[in-house]
């Protein structure tokens, strides 16, 4: 199989410091080409990613949040550095916002079973105006619906390359460190939102004494 069929696509920002500390966010995800028979060219791909989920996540998240830099990189060469292309976007979202671990789930499922063939993103900071209590409002789950249907659609770059939505297992046989790699990925048929808010620990900013 020729290089270029798999790749990695990371978006990058932060959540401004809000009595603590800056939060860097960041969101991975994976697409397989569906033909062979276009050119690569990584500039398009991040464009069509951007203008497609890019522009969607941005729509719905808080006004704190501002990305940075999209990387892309081909999954299945374990030797292609990522490529960054700086991005200066900022969340569409008004007022004050939850706290940084606060998130927006969106389950990816595949048609295979078992938790490594399905995934799921988090998304955030989520502004105070689309929760009531532990859940999403109507408005606030309409934005995020318009995500899980972003990234569930894929994009076309403007080669030509229909990229569709992918899972990669780690287990083996994967193999992504050195070449030729081995690529396990399964393909993402629906993607569903959580409206209850979730947790990312890892966001967490410092304690404030």
């Amino acid at each position: 199989m020729a290089v270029g069929q798999y790749i990695e696509i990371v978006m990058q920002g932060y959540a401004v410091a809000r009595g603590s500390n800056q939060k860097n966010f960041f969101g991975v995800y994976g697409f397989r080409r569906t033909t062979q028979a276009n050119p690569l060219v990584k500039a398009n791909i991040e464009a069509a990613f951007q203008a497609s989920i890019g522009a969607a996540i941005l729509a719905a998240v808080s006004v704190d949040y501002t990305q940075t830099l999209t990387t892309v990189r081909w999954k299945d060469d374990a030797t292609d550095p990522p490529v960054g292309f700086v991005e200066a976007g900022v969340g569409a979202i008004a007022g004050d916002r939850g706290p940084d671990f606060q998130a927006v789930t969106i389950q990816m499922k595949s048609g295979v079973r078992g938790k490594r063939f399905n995934g799921s993103k988090h998304l955030g900071p989520v502004a105070e105006s689309d929760t009531t209590g532990d859940a999403l409002t109507v408005g606030g789950a309409g934005r995020y619906n318009t995500v899980a249907a972003a990234i569930a659609a894929g994009f076309t770059d403007a080669s030509g390359n229909v990229w569709q939505p992918c899972i990669y297992s780690t287990r083996p046989p994967a193999n992504y460190t050195a070449n030729p790699t081995t690529v396990v990925a399964s393909i993402v048929v629906r993607c569903l939102l959580n409206k209850t808010l979730g947790t990312m620990r890892r966001r967490k900013v410092r304690t404030v004494n």
